[in-house]
C-alpha cells in the first residue's frame, strides 16, 4: 500500500503529462494545400528560364501577370502572362499527381489550343506555400514547349 501510496503522485503527474500532449495537427491534404492563391516565382518554357521574380529583367515579363486563383474548392480563375484571365473548376487527382483545370472560358473564348482544360503534373511534393506544375502536353502559350512553373503563394 504504501508503494502505491508513493507512486500516485508520480503516476497522476505521467498521465496528465500523456493526457496533455493530444496528437499533433493532422498535415493538410493536397487539395488543402492547393486551395490559394500561387503567383509565379519561376518560369521555365521548355529548358529556358524566361522568368525569374528576383531578376532585374526577364525574357518574358508577362509572368509577372501569372496568377492560379485555387481559393474556391471547385472554381478557378487563371491570369496568364498576357494579362487574359479564364474562368473555370479545378481538381486535383485520387493520387495527387495531376492538376486539372477544366471549363476555361474569358470574354475571349478558351486559351488557345486547349479546349478548355489544362492539365499539370504535381512536381515534387506540395507545400502551402510552394508548388511546381509543369503542362501535361506542350502549351502554344509557353512557345508550343513543355512549361514549368514553380509558383509561390503570396
Amino acid at each position: 500500500m504504501k508503494k502505491i501510496l508513493t507512486l500516485l503522485p508520480l503516476i497522476v503527474l505521467l498521465a496528465g503529462a500523456l493526457w496533455g500532449c493530444g496528437g499533433k495537427d493532422a498535415e493538410p491534404t493536397v487539395e488543402e494545400k492547393l486551395t490559394r492563391v500561387w503567383t509565379a516565382k519561376i518560369v521555365k518554357e521548355g529548358s529556358d528560364i524566361v522568368y525569374d521574380k528576383t531578376a532585374s529583367s526577364n525574357k518574358i515579363p508577362g509572368y509577372a501577370n501569372y496568377k492560379l486563383d485555387l481559393t474556391s474548392k471547385t472554381s478557378a480563375k487563371l491570369t496568364e502572362k498576357d494579362g487574359v484571365t479564364f474562368t473555370g473548376t479545378w481538381s486535383i487527382s485520387t493520387d495527387n499527381t495531376t492538376l486539372t483545370i477544366s471549363n476555361l472560358t474569358s470574354s475571349s473564348g478558351v486559351p488557345t489550343g486547349t479546349n478548355g482544360t489544362l492539365a499539370y503534373k504535381v512536381i515534387g511534393t506540395p507545400t502551402t506555400a510552394a508548388i511546381t506544375l509543369e503542362t501535361a502536353t506542350a502549351y502554344i502559350k509557353a512557345s508550343n514547349t513543355i512549361a514549368n512553373y514553380q509558383l509561390t503563394n503570396p
